[in-house]
């Protein structure tokens, strides 16, 4: 999985990310990829965001179907890198360095769904690293609730991990089906469940 593969202009975010405009619960029950749906939801409805962050899943975006061009893996981890690339940015400026923020429009550039179950985006900026935080309402994983997605990573270095965070203790439930392999390095790649904090991290550096 790329660390910031770049999609520009707004059009080509909307063509790998209109089909996340409804979720079906069908889908979900069979662990695949949602079908297209256009038709976005009301505020209050719940929306599954498989179909977004579900490389999560599938080795942490580095089994081979990820990278094999046509396929639905991959296919969801570029609508989440252009997922991404709405909101995260960063300037520099002699006196402070690179300093991250939140794109002020970026909501003008996701699909009325995604709006719909994204609460809030914001960022810190500690002696760690930079943490987008994005917090969830109304949005589940498979059918279990989500509430936070977490994006970190250490400027000027390979140290980056994305976390999904959820709001019960049942979301242990999901191990099963998400799967590990072995990177080029021989590096076990693949969610890391942890049950105190109700979290997958998937830790994307080499």
């Amino acid at each position: 999985m790329s660390a910031g593969l770049a999609l520009s202009g707004c059009s080509e975010m909307n063509t790998v990310m209109t089909d996340l405009q409804n979720s079906s619960t069908s889908a979900v029950a069979s662990q695949s990829v949602p079908q297209v749906n256009k038709v976005s939801p009301k505020p209050t409805e719940k929306l599954d965001l498989v179909g977004l962050v579900g490389w999560f899943e599938d080795s942490c975006g580095f089994d081979n179907k990820s990278y094999t061009e046509g396929t639905q893996e991959n296919l969801i981890g570029k609508r989440f890198d252009a997922f991404k690339e709405t909101f995260m940015e960063e300037r520099y400026t002699p006196e402070s360095g690179y300093k991250a923020y939140v794109k002020p429009d970026y909501r003008k550039n996701l699909p009325a769904a995604i709006n719909n179950v994204i609460q809030n985006i914001s960022v810190v900026q500690d002696n760690q690293g930079v943490h987008y935080y994005v917090d969830f309402i109304n949005a589940t994983y498979r059918g279990y609730d989500l509430s936070r997605l977490e994006l970190f990573y250490q400027p000027e270095s390979d140290y980056i991990y994305d976390v999904l965070y959820f709001k019960n203790d049942n979301f242990v439930e999901l191990k099963p089906i998400f799967k590990t392999t072995m990177d080029d390095l021989d590096n076990l790649r693949g969610g890391e469940f942890n049950v105190n904090s109700r979290s997958v991290m998937c830790y994307l550096g080499l």
